[in-house]
């Protein structure tokens, strides 16, 4: 009988040591990078004037218009993915819409009052939320893998996040959603 309870209890010990290797959230698994807040100050802070994807938008600087692409994120393609393409549209419709932000160019070099296309990392004013990180982490696009960006493998481990958490691409989409309509642009009659 003592034998028996011996050889119970032992196995429930290895029982319980299985289950907890098993079932326990290793700290590197459910830990998100933690980015810092660069020094914004002495950087132009630009207002955003249309979004155009889930991954660019204009800005106004003075008078002219630049077009920015945010580094590290790799949209989902319209023609392949048309649900997840509006959802992501639209998520980064409503976080950037006539909002300011800061630009740091990656490579940090590359801007030139020419060039009309940004690859810049875009920060939130005021709160300093990292637009690309943010993108990434919600679900409504990947990680660019082929990107030399500066962030890449922490870009990557928030898709992996949002992958496990079933977020934006990663979660089906309603049945018989249909996108909302935008609006038709005005368009001028010929021969005025």
């Amino acid at each position: 009988m003592k034998k028996r309870l011996i050889l119970l209890f032992a196995l429930a010990i290895f029982a319980l040591t299985i289950a907890r290797t098993q079932f326990a959230a290793t700290p590197q698994s459910n830990r998100l990078p933690d980015f810092r807040k660069p020094d914004f100050s002495g950087l132009t802070p630009y207002r955003v004037l249309r979004v155009n994807d889930d991954a660019s938008f204009v800005v106004g600087y003075k008078s002219r218009k630049i077009t920015v692409r945010l580094a590290g994120v790799n949209p989902p393609i319209k023609i392949l993915t048309t649900e997840y393409y509006d959802f992501a549209y639209h998520f980064t419709n409503n976080l950037l819409k006539g909002e300011r932000l800061y630009l740091i160019d990656d490579p940090p070099d590359q801007h030139s009052p020419q060039r009309a296309q940004r690859l810049a990392y875009a920060y939130r004013l005021p709160d300093g939320l990292f637009i690309n990180a943010e993108i990434i982490r919600q679900g409504y696009a990947r990680a660019y893998e082929q990107s030399p960006a500066k962030y890449a493998k922490e870009f990557k481990q928030l898709e992996q996040f949002a992958r496990k958490a079933h977020k934006g691409l990663w979660s089906p989409a309603p049945k018989g959603y249909k996108p909302p309509k935008e609006p038709e642009p005005l368009q001028k009659k010929p021969g005025k």
